[in-house]
């Protein structure tokens, strides 16, 4: 296994610490004694707390990326990509569970912050695009846009839900059973 840089020390640590005493509360030495590392090479690496943030934020636009990758297309519809993509997602993120937390705390500094405002709608976006090319592999699509869009609400939904009240919300029942609902698959069926 690659031996970790100090980079991705500090953003762990920083993840670790934002998600579990909050943005404002978290300093910079805090950060770096964290992650092992001196508060020099924490600015070598970064101008300051919001520097870090938004690299975190980057971060998690990129894991939204695992929808464009996730299922086999062959023969499946548009509902069935989008079930499977979306389980994808939700196992990467339940086995990291301080990327959970992170969710929270990304949406609440995009309130403060235009920077992560703008980081986050770039991360929505992303994920609605990588959404809506796995709906547009199945042969069967008549509104890839609006799939995505809708796809995405609804994992953004679970995961805010499930990362509020983790003993609440089974966001892996409950996102198979949503996809059915929405693909009409479900109705005229008792529970």
């Amino acid at each position: 296994m690659a031996r970790q840089t100090s980079r991705q020390r500090l953003l762990e640590a920083a993840l670790k610490l934002f998600s579990r005493d909050g943005y404002e509360a978290t300093s910079v030495a805090a950060i770096a004694q964290e992650a092992g590392v001196s508060r020099a090479t924490f600015y070598r690496h970064f101008r300051g707390k919001r520097e870090v943030l938004l690299a975190l934020l980057s971060t998690w636009h990129d894991l939204m990326e695992w929808i464009r990758r996730s299922g086999e297309p062959e023969g499946k519809s548009a509902w069935e990509l989008l079930e499977a993509g979306g389980l994808g997602v939700l196992d990467a993120l339940i086995s990291t569970p301080v990327l959970l937390r992170a969710e929270l705390l990304f949406l609440y500094r995009a309130l403060h912050d235009e920077e992560a405002r703008r980081g986050m709608a770039a991360t929505f976006q992303a994920a609605r695009d990588a959404a809506r090319d796995l709906v547009a592999l199945s042969p069967q699509v008549e509104d890839p846009e609006g799939m995505a869009m809708l796809a995405v609400a609804l994992l953004e939904g679970l995961l805010v839900q499930y990362a509020a009240d983790p003993e609440g919300v089974d966001p892996t029942a409950w996102w198979p059973r949503l996809i059915r609902l929405c693909s009409g698959e479900a109705q005229g069926k008792e529970e």
